[in-house]
């Protein structure tokens, strides 16, 4: 069982980390919004200073600090489906799966071509691709390039010509998709959010927050090294419940 929580405990003084847990308005359970690597409280605040008349002249009496709206912000690093749903504001469709092709028994046809383009060929992580116009093969490095990974074709060279239709063979690994529908806004949602205050040692929370709010991605991942790095920002549009593990 974890002490109680005093100044000089050393639970007091370490650095705190943190997990949020988010339910949408209309479902019953939280998602777990995944590793956060740094945390703060981003409340918007305002200094009022309030004034007295004495004998006809205004002194300052108070200064009074108003709290206009609470707000966290978080850097998160995961990106797993129920994620992605909520960074993009997105509703989940169905899983796709690309079943495994043993050249050459994976076919397309790409039509009407354009020189010096990239066209998807439908499936991805392709193996031993042959492309023909017609009954003519086509060679690769001279007629087309191809990015096998990606699943794209490129095509340039003297034996063909734009608007040709070239026919393609090739095998293709098994792979598994998620497919999502993104909002057509800013990723806005609301619901219910559980902010757990925790450190190493002790994963019971010593301070819980729980609001009604909403949760807004404010910056997404880029290509700096750490993929699923991105932030959002939790604003309670209610009063903040706060659970405090007790001192006494």
């Amino acid at each position: 069982m974890p002490s109680a929580i005093t100044l000089g405990h050393i639970e007091a003084h370490e650095k705190l980390t943190a997990r949020v847990l988010f339910k949408p308005n209309g479902q019953s359970a939280y998602v777990d919004l995944g590793n956060v690597k740094e945390y703060s409280e981003a409340h918007e605040r305002t200094a009022v200073t309030r004034v007295v008349a004495e004998a006809g002249f205004r002194r300052t009496n108070d200064e009074q600090t108003d709290v206009l709206s609470y707000a966290w912000d978080f850097t998160l690093d995961e990106l797993d489906a129920e994620l992605l749903k909520i960074k993009d504001a997105s509703t989940q469709g169905a899983k796709i799966e690309q079943a495994a092709a043993t050249a050459p028994a994976g076919t397309a046809t790409i039509e009407d071509i354009a020189l010096n383009r990239w066209h998807p060929i439908g499936k991805v992580g392709l193996k031993a691709v042959v492309a023909t116009k017609g009954v003519t093969p086509l060679v690769e490095g001279t007629d087309y390039d191809v990015d096998l990974d990606a699943g794209l074709i490129r095509f340039y060279g003297s034996t063909l010509v734009a608007g040709d239709d070239v026919s393609l063979t090739f095998g293709n690994d098994a792979v598994d998709f998620e497919v999502f529908t993104g909002g057509n806004s800013v990723p806005t949602l609301r619901g219910d959010v559980m902010i757990l205050e925790t450190n190493q040692f002790s994963r019971i929370p010593l301070r819980t927050t729980t609001f009604n709010g909403v949760l807004r991605a404010t910056e997404f991942p880029t290509q700096s090294g750490e993929f699923g790095t991105w932030k959002v920002r939790a604003t309670a549009t209610s009063k903040p419940t706060i659970k405090r593990r007790s001192a006494a």
